[in-house]
């Protein structure tokens, strides 16, 4: 100290200036290191985090797409295998009604012979008759059976040439006739062209049928030369209730196993068929446990030892539909299955997890490789930081104080500024912008951090365009929800000036949007039309359906006529062009206001309830006809009743009967009953609302699954 105090100015400032450059530049090294070092552990952080919360939502978006989307396909494919099945059944159920008709209106008939199989006609459509050895087809009696049901000839025809997959369609008849229709008259032969008895009786399709008393499916069965499988129908004829015989076809199951094979759900998925017995029918596997081989071919999977797996395939046998997760071998499965009711199978796909995370596996490895990537490029941008503080400190020591300054303040302003943007990043904000080019890896470091930004908005974006996507999907069944709302009457009162009644109505649907309906219009001044119905359907489909068959019902009573011949004419017209084997129940009829006077018709429908003016609710159990969409020529019969002052009359569709409470028992008629019959409504609304309040309380906590529609009128008179 002595020393310097004896130094001139010069040497002190100088010396002076070298201790505040070097203490200088030791602080701003430290600071900016400390600042670095945070900044390098704020960012590895803020990687991992982001990186946790994209796994997250990235697998359960993921997994729940998947298990949708495989429900969706075990759904479609049980479905459209169903309706094939559904067709085919009704097509033989066809063949037996006309048979029955026959036999029952005989003298109504010609008598039209048919020709023994010629094999000139091998490979084109054509129909033979033949006989067991036990029949004498000479016989007064086997020819006059034989030439009546030959009406039927032109019926057995079409209905093999309007099936593709149809392999055979025959009547067969304890009497040992066997008529039938097929491409193949020269196997019906010898080597000489002579007819072959045909023992219809001991062929399995017969004697199940018979033994069944009801339409029966045979189980698969394969051609002789191995090519083609397939499987018969059988439905028994009766007449007096005596067995005449049995109509059957049988059906190549080609669609069948092509539709298997060709279901897309990824690399490593499955589909298989299961029938009623738990056994491999169809899979989409040639090789492995799921291979339909000599060894499995008998295999009861319900007992398999898996009993996961066993627990699916009996669920699939017993009509239910749903998703499962399941380990078979070292693999898990995610596992969707759904019936094909006509035959009481179950069709199964499953899709291994590994495929259902493969996405999402591959975003978190980029994200993880892209992670690395930062830390690197971080540390690397630290230590060259500390290197260039060092050059930088042996420099301002050299120079001025102002170019120590201006240098330290040029290396630490940046790292501030990108310190500071870089802890604005955290939870929802992911704005980073860097506009300075500072020219140094502090510049690497901020263009790497923005990109890693940017690639973070583009994956939330894209899970946030997803997100919209199913939001508009909801508002587009909002949307389809109030259309059909609108299509209903919903004012109420809906005719003001009219005192002769009072009427209320109202629909839950079970879905956005329902498949039941009412509708009460007036035909003219003293004619008030009352319809209910209830589509064999839900959702949008059964909506669609509904607001046609509403629609024509509406139309043709506007044309006149009495229910009977209005539901007649409809029906008629829903069969001719039901691609989608739909069907609907309908309680139809008319009120003439000024008398009370009521003519209806049911197409199926429940039975409706009536209350007298001085009693109480009871059913009037009317006579059914089959539901609108079923048969082609269909009648439907009217029938009348009379209301008095004060009496009222209540329809409704089985979602009412049929709801069910926590413990799945059915609410029922009785139920109902008592319910309408629990206080003295005053009017329709009351008592609407007062059934609603009561099964509402039954119900509880269950989910509803059919759609509540329910209509009330209450006949006043005439003042």
């Amino acid at each position: 100290m002595e020393k310097l105090k004896k130094q001139n100015l010069k040497t002190r400032l100088l010396l002076g200036m070298l201790v505040i450059i070097v203490a200088s530049s030791l602080i701003t090294n430290a600071v900016v290191g400390i600042n670095m070092l945070r900044t390098h552990n704020y960012i590895v952080e803020s990687d991992k985090k982001l990186s946790e919360t994209v796994e997250d939502t990235s697998s359960t978006y993921m997994q729940g797409e998947v298990t949708k989307n495989l429900l969706d396909t075990a759904l479609l494919n049980a479905n459209k295998a169903d309706a094939n099945f559904e067709q085919f059944k009704e097509a033989v159920e066809m063949l037996r009604a006309d048979a029955e008709y026959l036999y029952a209106h005989e003298s109504e008939f010609g008598r039209v012979q048919i020709a023994p199989p010629d094999p000139a006609n091998d490979g084109e459509l054509s129909l033979h008759i033949t006989y067991s050895k036990e029949a004498d087809s000479n016989s007064a009696a086997i020819k006059d059976e034989a030439g009546l049901l030959g009406n039927d000839a032109q019926t057995l025809l079409n209905v093999h040439a309007g099936n593709p997959s149809m392999a055979a369609c025959y009547f067969a008849t304890e009497s040992g006739i066997f008529i039938e229709a097929d491409y193949a008259a020269a196997a019906k032969c010898d080597e000489n062209g002579i007819p072959q008895n045909y023992e219809a009786k001991e062929r399995p399709w017969y004697q199940g049928t018979v033994k069944a008393g009801e339409t029966y499916f045979t189980n698969i069965v394969r051609e002789s030369t191995g090519k083609r499988v397939g499987m018969m129908c059988g439905s028994p004829i009766f007449y007096n209730g005596e067995l005449k015989g049995v109509a059957c076809a049988g059906i190549y199951l080609d669609d069948l196993k092509e539709m298997v094979e060709s279901v897309d759900i990824g690399e490593g998925g499955i589909a298989i068929i299961f029938n009623n017995n738990g056994q491999l029918v169809y899979t989409s596997e040639s090789e492995g446990e799921f291979a339909v081989t000599d060894e499995n071919a008998g295999k009861d999977w319900r007992q398999d030892e898996n009993e996961e797996f066993a627990k699916l395939v009996i669920d699939g046998a017993m009509g239910e539909k749903g998703n499962k997760t399941l380990k078979l071998g070292d693999k898990s499965y995610c596992a969707a299955y759904a019936p094909i009711e006509t035959l009481g199978w179950s069709f199964v796909v499953m899709l291994p997890e590994e495929e259902v995370y493969a996405s999402t596996n591959n975003l978190i490895n980029q994200l993880s490789a892209e992670s690395e990537t930062t830390e690197l490029a971080v540390a690397n941008s630290f230590m060259s930081l500390v290197f260039i503080l060092g050059v930088v400190a042996v420099v301002m020591i050299l120079l001025s104080l102002l170019g120590a300054v201006l240098l330290a303040n040029d290396i630490a302003r940046p790292i501030q500024l990108l310190t500071k943007k870089v802890a604005a990043v955290e939870g929802d904000n992911l704005e980073f912008e860097w506009d300075l080019d500072v020219g140094t890896e502090t510049q690497k470091l901020a263009e790497s951090f923005q990109a890693l930004t940017t690639r973070m908005k583009g994956y939330i974006t894209e899970v946030t365009e997803v997100t919209a996507e199913r939001e508009r999907l909801g508002t587009e069944l909002g949307i389809a929800t109030r259309i059909q709302a609108s299509m209903l009457p919903n004012a109420f009162p809906p005719f003001p000036d009219r005192k002769e009644f009072d009427i209320y109505a109202s629909m839950h649907p079970a879905k956005e949007v329902g498949g039941d309906f009412y509708d009460f219009f007036f035909i003219d001044s003293d004619h008030l039309a009352l319809v209910i119905a209830d589509v064999s359907d839900k959702g949008v489909p059964a909506a669609m359906f509904m607001m046609v068959s509403k629609t024509m019902i509406q139309n043709r009573t506007l044309v006149g006529g009495t229910p009977g011949e209005i539901l007649t004419f409809v029906n008629d017209q829903i069969v001719a062009k039901n691609d989608a084997s739909m069907f609907v129940t309908v309680w139809f009829a008319i009120l003439t206001v000024s008398t009370g006077e009521v003519i209806a018709t049911n197409a199926g429908h429940e039975y409706p309830a009536i209350r007298r003016a001085d009693g109480k609710y009871e059913y009037l159990k009317d006579k059914h006809g089959l539901p609108l969409g079923v048969m082609e020529g269909s009648k439907y019969k009217d029938y009348t009743f009379n209301l008095n002052v004060g009496d009222s009359i209540y329809v409704y569709t089985d979602g009412v009967t049929e709801a069910i409470n926590t413990k799945e028992e059915f609410w029922g008629m009785d139920n109902l009953l008592d319910a309408l019959n629990k206080e003295e409504y005053s009017d329709p609304t009351e008592t609407i609302n007062g059934v609603v309040a009561t099964l509402n309380e039954y119900v509880g906590e269950a989910a509803q699954f059919d759609d509540i529609t329910q209509l009330c009128l209450l006949y006043k008179g005439i003042e």
